[in-house]
Formats: C-alpha cells, structure tokens, sequence
C-alpha cells in the first residue's frame, strides 16, 4: 500500500488555513509533518489521527 504525502497546499486546502500558519506549524511541530528538502509533507493519516485528536481535545474540554 502507497503512502499518500500531502504538500502543503493541500494542508492549508483540507485544514482551511494560511499557508503561513501550515508553515509556522510544522516548523513548529504543531503537526505531525516532515521536511523534505525544502517542503514540507505529512502523511495523510498521521494528518487524520491528528485532525481526531483535535476533535477529542475539543469534545473533551466541553465536558
């Protein structure tokens, strides 16, 4: 099975974000992304797991 990289247009595409604040987050670790010569990738289902944690912390903080 194929690994599927998402770029960072298509993080700023699916998250609804700045291409400055996809930047600043995985420079900043935010999210689980990696950088490969001079941009960044993420695996679309480290992005998913990290999209459910969101949710999770949000549901969470509601309680």
């Amino acid at each position: 099975m194929e690994t599927e990289l998402l770029s960072l247009d298509d993080i700023t595409r699916i998250l609804r974000i700045s291409r400055v604040t996809a930047q600043r987050w995985c420079r900043d670790r935010r999210l689980p992304a990696a950088k490969i010569g001079k941009s960044y990738r993420i695996r679309r289902e480290d992005l998913d797991r990290w999209y459910e944690g969101k949710l999770l912390d949000h549901t969470m903080a509601e309680h």
